[in-house]
């Protein structure tokens, strides 16, 4: 039995409230799991507990606004404390690249102090902030105030955003990151070999059902097609929606259920009707992540597709959440070989098709709706890989062997 002697912080930016940091929900309830005293700080909190499948980690959450007063008098304690220490902060803090990274970090230097504040009640023995943005900005001001060792999981965009990264990297214990991309860019802007070793790849993880889920209704009923994942363009739902209405023109009789919310709601709400898709596809909103798991289990679906594109802007996927679930759950897989995806699907264990191209993506999904074996098969192949290289469990060890948290 793991005896766990020290405590762990969780900074976040909203999680576990509303639903944007919904993928890190089922780490932080793995960590509760291995017994892991952890507190959970949103640096911008925003919007209700949304996530009710599992109670845990959630039992320490700490809500407090950036500018409320509770957050003030750590302020005013701080700089009676230690002045020196927090104009060296405020003069590294504009060292943030660009203007916004500059007004963001000032703006939260006060929930730095905070929660440094937050460290040494509670007897806190290491921070963790995902994004190397700004909740990575609060750690390094509660590290530096308190001398509590501290690190940080890089994700997407916010290793482009370059938000005092060098620094960060120097000052923290180590980096995490979750696909080689991320890998790549990073140790690319770090520069410094022995800084590059701080840096390491641990991708997240989902619960992995030892066994390949038994379909409840095969052969019943007219196919379903999945799509799960927040409404943004970087998920690519647009040309989904363009390749159902070639699968409809084909004669394909079908159903999909796009899962999730976002600022692409209202357009592809539109889209829809223009495409007349009524009766066809139906945008069913954000779920729970206990509902969203079941269904991926159940045998709902027939297969999950996933058109990830690259933005104008460089938005793009990291390694997908919601197809790593899929795969666990047993559900074949139709994604686009771009960002990181192909950290997690192969020929072997998906369908790849060029992004952007509905024509591609629609002959994948009536190739593997029209193949039943083959779609076992990937299926059956895609849960093996899951289990070997992204099973939760075993990740959030990794991780909090690399914390130094278990003796």
């Amino acid at each position: 039995m793991v005896i766990i002697t020290k405590k762990l912080m969780y900074l976040t930016v909203t999680a576990p409230l509303g639903r944007p940091e919904a993928f890190l929900i089922p780490e932080m309830n793995c960590l509760a799991a291995h017994g892991v005293d952890l507190t959970i700080i949103p640096v911008r909190p925003a919007g209700s507990l949304a996530h009710k499948d599992g109670n845990g980690p959630f039992l320490k959450t700490i809500v407090s606004g950036p500018w409320s007063l509770a957050v003030w008098r750590s302020t005013v304690t701080w700089l009676l404390r230690a002045p020196l220490q927090v104009a060296g902060l405020l003069c590294l803090l504009l060292k943030g690249g660009s203007f916004t990274n500059k007004v963001k970090n000032l703006l939260l230097l006060p929930k730095g102090m905070f929660i440094a504040e937050k460290v040494q009640s509670l007897g806190i023995t290491h921070i963790h902030a995902h994004w190397a943005s700004t909740p990575s900005t609060c750690a390094l001001v509660a590290s530096a105030l308190t001398g509590v060792g501290w690190s940080f999981t890089a994700h997407r965009w916010d290793i482009k955003n370059n938000n005092l990264l060098p620094e960060k990297v120097r000052r923290c214990s180590f980096v995490r990151v979750i696909s080689s991309r991320g890998l790549k860019q990073v140790t690319k802007i770090i520069g410094r070999e022995e800084e590059r070793k701080r840096v390491i790849l641990s991708p997240l993880g989902v619960d992995v059902p030892p066994e390949l889920p038994q379909k409840r209704r095969p052969g019943r009923g007219k196919p379903i097609i999945g799509a799960v994942g927040s409404l943004t363009a970087v998920k690519g739902h647009r040309y989904l929606l363009h390749a159902c209405r070639l699968l409809a023109d084909r004669g394909v009789d079908f159903r999909c259920l796009i899962v999730g919310d976002g600022p692409e709601r209202g357009s592809l709400s539109r889209l829809a009707d223009r495409l007349k898709l009524g009766g066809i596809v139906f945008l069913v909103g954000a779920l729970s992540h206990d509902r969203v798991l079941r269904m991926l289990r159940s045998g709902i679906f027939n297969l999950l597709a996933h058109p990830s594109v690259e933005t104008p802007g460089g938005a793009h996927e990291g390694v997908p959440v919601a197809v790593m679930e899929s795969m666990a759950g047993g559900v074949p897989v139709v994604v686009t070989g771009t960002g990181s995806v192909t950290d997690l699907v192969d020929h072997d264990t998906g369908v790849i098709v060029p992004p952007e191209n509905p024509s591609a993506l629609a002959l994948a999904i009536e190739s593997l709706l029209s193949d039943p074996d083959r779609a076992r098969a990937l299926a059956i192949a895609a849960h093996r890989r899951v289990g070997e290289k992204f099973e939760l469990s075993a990740n959030v060890h990794v991780l909090l062997g690399m914390m130094d948290v278990i003796p």
